[in-house]
């Protein structure tokens, strides 16, 4: 069997991202299409990354009981919920890449996302008690049939060496903790896109059509 290619580097992330003092990237296997993982990113849920989202609720929980961060519903589409609270798509090419945007003071609890009317407020947004947080979810091929890298980078852009400076002492903490829930959604994402590939094939077998000819009969 041939040897997987390596994970390539993301122009266009790189220079949505560039500047970016704090960076991370988690990676795992699909045996499926890209389209088949995108059509799973968008629809993934809370409920289906149970442990990420009890650590979610742990760390927010003060902000929840003070009434600066509202309950989360586990049964709509995480992207949605990101989309929803703030975060803009910055690129978006179909099958291949999805990079997001989002500001808000990443060093606090209490994080008081900001919310952009346009590419070019989020762009023009400087003020230095607040960071920036790009995210790339990109699915490169591996170089092996039926299946594809699933890659999730994020960078974070404090806008003042103040804020750099508050960040980095929690990094040595949101560093491994943003990799395991990442690891979590990713995993969640190849869960679907892998579950909905063997039902698709199930449907196309022999079998599979002789169940739903059975099926109409009854």
């Amino acid at each position: 069997m041939s040897r997987r290619r390596p994970i390539p580097a993301s122009p266009s992330f790189d220079a949505v991202a560039r500047g970016a003092q704090f960076r991370d990237q988690i990676a795992i296997v699909v045996k499926a299409p890209p389209e088949a993982i995108f059509r799973a990113l968008r629809d993934i849920r809370l409920s289906d990354m149970r442990l990420a989202w009890l650590l979610g609720e742990i760390r927010y929980l003060p902000s929840r009981l003070a009434g600066h961060m509202p309950a989360v519903d586990t049964k709509t589409p995480f992207f949605d919920m990101l989309i929803a609270g703030g975060t803009l798509i910055l690129r978006d090419d179909a099958h291949h890449e999805v990079i997001t945007g989002s500001a808000a003071q990443l060093h606090r609890i209490n994080q008081a996302p900001r919310r952009f009317a346009s590419r070019a407020a989020f762009d023009a947004f400087d003020d230095p008690e607040h960071e920036k947080l790009f995210m790339s979810v990109r699915v490169p091929p591996t170089g092996r049939p039926g299946e594809s890298w699933l890659v999730l980078e994020h960078a974070t852009r404090a806008l003042s060496s103040k804020a750099e400076r508050k960040f980095a002492r929690d990094w040595r903490i949101i560093k491994p903790l943003g990799a395991f829930v990442s690891w979590q959604l990713l995993r969640a994402i190849r869960r679907r896109a892998e579950r909905a590939m063997a039902g698709a094939a199930r449907q196309r077998s022999p079998q599979g059509h002789a169940a739903e000819s059975r099926g109409r009969v009854g």
